[in-house]
């Protein structure tokens, strides 16, 4: 009789005690699974070097002598993709490409977006804004028109500011009148801040929709009068200036830096770097992206700041030095002139 009490005070031990350690096996288990996605994450983030270059591309800098810094076999796998039974793989495809600035990807992605098994187009319209080419105004233009998907309007419309092209400006106008894209159209406009946009960015602040509206508006018309200014870069430099010390970077006065290639900005580009506080790796990589820009004044810069010791964490020197691996055999940076043909990337072989 006494082993038996023993027996039933000891039984009941065993469950808890499997439990437990069947718990502690599922946690482990889960663990793995997310340091395993995580890891795969990584793995398909671009690293500086592509990301200083999908900068350049970005902003429709021509580039002379670069190397893209991205395999044949790789391009050529994601393109692929696009056209891949998985809805899925055509998204992450598409952004795989534009963050990497492989241009010549663009009609694939373009056609893709506008294939009736791409379940997410508007995911393929951001993509195509980054590509800094013209060309995809008008695919954007006639998806801002799409009756069927909002999603898919707003992305285009997006996508067009990215671009900044002057182009877009009658089809942006277009899409506000309508009232299908709302206040977006009007930031869209602000990015690209061209003047032709003047006269309809004042209507709107007469009889704004909402006050949403009026200040996107007005925000768009004091970046014009900024750029029409006899002298902007001084303007320019300061935006970047203060942007950089306190955040976030200001990217537009970046660009609009970039595109007038004036060496003044050389030397705000090189003290912004500078100045960008720790864990702003994407201000960095812009900035680092600016100097390249800027040709041989702007790579004698980005070589001081790659053989400097680095003072505040290793990205700032890690990327400094991606930018001067990426532009040390550049014979030229350059914008292109107006309707000039894309020049064809390079492929390392």
């Amino acid at each position: 009789m006494m082993l038996n009490a023993q027996d039933k005070t000891k039984a009941p031990t065993g469950g808890p005690v499997r439990l437990r350690r069947f718990f502690v096996a599922l946690c482990v288990a889960v663990g793995v699974v997310v340091v395993y996605q995580y890891v795969a994450q990584e793995r398909q983030l671009p690293d500086y070097r592509q990301k200083i270059y999908a900068a350049l591309v970005s902003w429709g800098v021509s580039i002379d002598g670069v190397v893209l810094p991205v395999s044949r076999e790789d391009i050529d796998r994601h393109i692929a993709l696009l056209w891949s039974d998985d809805g899925e793989h055509r998204v992450e495809a598409a952004a795989w490409l534009a963050s990497r600035g492989v241009q010549e990807a663009g009609p694939a992605i373009a056609a893709s977006m506008k294939d009736e098994g791409t379940y997410r187009p508007c995911q393929l319209a951001h993509s195509l804004g980054f590509l800094g080419d013209d060309r995809w105004v008008a695919p954007l233009a006639d998806a801002i028109q799409d009756p069927r998907n909002a999603d898919l309007r707003v992305c285009a419309t997006i996508a067009l500011g990215e671009l900044g092209s002057a182009k877009a400006v009658d089809v942006l106008i277009g899409a506000h009148r309508q009232g299908t894209v709302g206040s977006l159209a009007l930031t869209a406009l602000s990015n690209i801040a061209d003047p032709s946009a003047l006269p309809y960015l004042h209507s709107v602040v007469q009889a704004p929709r909402n006050k949403i509206e009026r200040r996107a508006a007005e925000e768009a018309i004091e970046r014009i009068a900024l750029v029409q200014q006899d002298d902007p870069v001084p303007f320019l430099i300061d935006r970047v200036r203060r942007s950089a010390k306190f955040g976030p970077l200001d990217d537009w006065a970046v660009k609009k830096l970039v595109g007038l290639g004036d060496p003044r900005a050389i030397r705000a580009f090189e003290r912004a770097f500078q100045d960008v506080g720790l864990d702003r790796d994407d201000d960095l990589v812009v900035l680092a992206a600016a100097m390249l820009a800027q040709g041989q004044g702007g790579l004698s810069a980005i070589r001081g700041l790659a053989l400097a010791p680095s003072r505040s964490g290793a990205s700032r020197s890690e990327i400094a030095q991606a930018a001067w691996a990426l532009g040390n055999n550049v014979l030229a940076f350059r914008m292109p002139p107006a309707n000039a043909a894309p020049v064809a990337q390079k492929q390392p072989g």
